[in-house]
């Protein structure tokens, strides 16, 4: 599991890895107002990037990061230790046996993941993951925004939710009222499922979830929510690297024992004493809204939910797929073509991968830019896909 652990107090919206809801807010007002203000910027950059491509600036890198470590404003490490993170662990590893030289810069009190790598005299500088040079990144201004997504994709004919982003209540009840069914409210800018409420079925319920929302942006999306899983399929230059189920954290019944004792025996698992996987965490409420307790006995196969959180810190489960229909993966090869950039992660929700996606009640319902490439090294079933090499096949080809 990542090491990275926020300092910020507790959050129960946030979960286990909290963060400002001050910074989350700002960063995501930043991102509103960027793609406009610093559109003529971007368009310039664009023009002249091949040029400062073929300079090779990344060179700079090295005496740049050396001397501000030696002034005191940071430090090398060159090496991964506990404090780095899982997606930066499997890249760096890869990188030691492929015989590139991978460094970290880390200031003092600033975000870090701030990498240079070479090979070959080739340095390249990069923020969380490598791009190749002159790689396509049209979709960096907008493939994170669920709001964007949810527009550009359903112009595009790509499934997704039905719904939209709203920035006052009013709006919010709006799309709402306009889906008529669950749905699902969590702010336009964000991961982890922060602040992210799901089944809401009522007015009250939606203005809580709103408001927690906008706690950490100013715009909220709200969706309908779909049958079936999270598959997380990770592209990489175009290719599909990984198609990996997120499960959230169940049991399946096998007739004769209580959800009590499932959960006691499913905790036991030592693939769920860390670091990758945790033990199952149990929302009461969520178990009741299903018509269980935990001295109810599921049927034999009957997989009962036992927290809405997608995430292993909460006991979710992942499993690399191997089955996905010709249809699907055309499917998300062509979500690749129009997000027109090197690393993406889409999260797709669907009942059966194996059944096509046009036959199928099912959607986008985001895009990452910074992908968890480890999550397809570490599935707790399933083959592990070694991603990380196929970033660095890209890099340095």
């Amino acid at each position: 599991m990542m090491a990275d652990r926020t300092m910020h107090a507790y959050c129960p919206d946030c979960g286990p890895m909290p963060v400002s809801h001050a910074v989350e807010r700002w960063n995501a007002t930043v991102d509103d107002w960027s793609a406009t203000i610093f559109a003529p910027l971007e368009a310039i950059w664009n023009l002249i990037r091949p040029a400062v491509a073929w300079l090779k600036p990344g060179r700079l890198a090295p005496p740049v990061f050396g001397a501000l470590a030696a002034l005191g404003f940071g430090t090398i490490a060159d090496r991964p230790d506990r404090t780095t993170t899982d997606r930066s662990r499997v890249l760096w590893e890869e990188a030691e046996r492929r015989g590139i030289a991978m460094r970290e810069f880390r200031p003092f009190g600033l975000p870090r993941n701030i990498f240079f790598a070479t090979k070959n005299g080739d340095t390249r500088v990069f923020d969380g993951l490598p791009r190749p040079r002159l790689a396509h990144e049209a979709g960096l201004d907008w493939m994170d925004d669920k709001g964007a997504i949810i527009r550009t994709f359903g112009r595009a004919g790509i499934p997704v939710p039905r719904g939209g982003d709203a920035r006052t209540i009013r709006q919010a009840e709006a799309i709402f009222a306009s889906i008529g069914g669950p749905v699902i409210v969590k702010p336009a800018i964000g991961s982890r499922s922060r602040h992210t409420y799901m089944h809401i079925t009522t007015l009250d319920a939606l203005r809580h979830a709103f408001k927690k929302a906008r706690e950490i942006s100013r715009r909220v999306v709200v969706e309908e929510e779909l049958p079936g899983f999270v598959f997380r399929i990770t592209l990489i230059g175009g290719r599909i690297g990984g198609i990996m189920r997120r499960e959230p954290p169940h049991v399946i019944g096998d007739g004769r024992r209580s959800l009590r004792e499932l959960i006691a025996a499913e905790n036991e698992n030592p693939l769920r004493k860390g670091p990758v996987f945790h033990a199952i965490e149990v929302d009461l409420a969520f178990v009741a809204a299903q018509g269980h307790s935990l001295d109810t006995v599921p049927a034999a196969n009957a997989m009962v939910m036992l927290h809405p959180k997608v995430s292993r810190s909460f006991g979710a489960s992942t499993t690399e797929v191997e089955d996905v229909h010709p249809d699907n993966r055309e499917l998300f090869l062509a979500i690749g073509r129009i997000v027109d950039d090197p690393l993406i992660g889409i999260d797709f929700m669907i009942e059966d991968m194996a059944r096509s996606w046009r036959s199928s009640r099912c959607g986008v319902i985001e895009c990452n830019s910074l992908p968890f490439i480890d999550l397809h090294h570490f599935p707790l079933k399933g083959p592990a896909r070694n991603v990380a090499g196929m970033v660095w096949d890209l890099v340095f080809p």
